[in-house]
């Protein structure tokens, strides 16, 4: 299904993420531009981390889930999910910042953050297209874009 407006800056965000994803799993091929040491890689996910994905989950959180949620049932259940794995992702990259063997929580993480972009848009966008209406969806687009 083609992504409605409200939610395209959120799905162009997702593909950053996957690219992050992907180039810091175990085994990964280096990516251009894209460090190629660990502490390359745990210094970029941190960062992008912290400049991208913070802003990002608050704007499912406080805008998204905050608008549409309580309206439908297998929704509400997409929202919660959601919620459980940002706080997952969370505790992931605070476990990088600490721990001194990282590599496996790096490679975690990049399963995990594959995952979760998959949920939202294969699940929770697809449902949010097929519930709600033009009008209501309209009603995000100065907010999300």
């Amino acid at each position: 299904m083609k992504r409605y407006k409200s939610l395209v800056r959120l799905s162009k965000e997702h593909h950053d993420g996957l690219i992050l994803a992907q180039f810091i799993k175990k085994g990964a091929p280096p990516y251009k531009g894209m460090p190629t040491d660990l502490n390359g890689k745990k210094d970029y996910t941190i960062t992008f981390f912290e400049n991208y994905l913070i802003k990002h989950f608050d704007d499912e959180e406080n805008i998204l889930m905050a608008t549409l949620k309580n309206k439908d049932e297998q929704l509400d259940k997409l929202f919660d999910q959601m919620l459980r794995e940002h706080i997952e992702l969370k505790s992931l990259i605070n476990k990088i910042k600490t721990e001194e063997n990282f590599e496996d929580l790096l490679n975690e993480f990049g399963f995990a953050l594959e995952s979760h972009i998959r949920m939202e848009e294969r699940e929770l966008f697809e449902r949010i297209q097929q519930v709600f209406d033009e009008s209501t969806l309209n009603n995000l687009v100065d907010k999300l874009i």
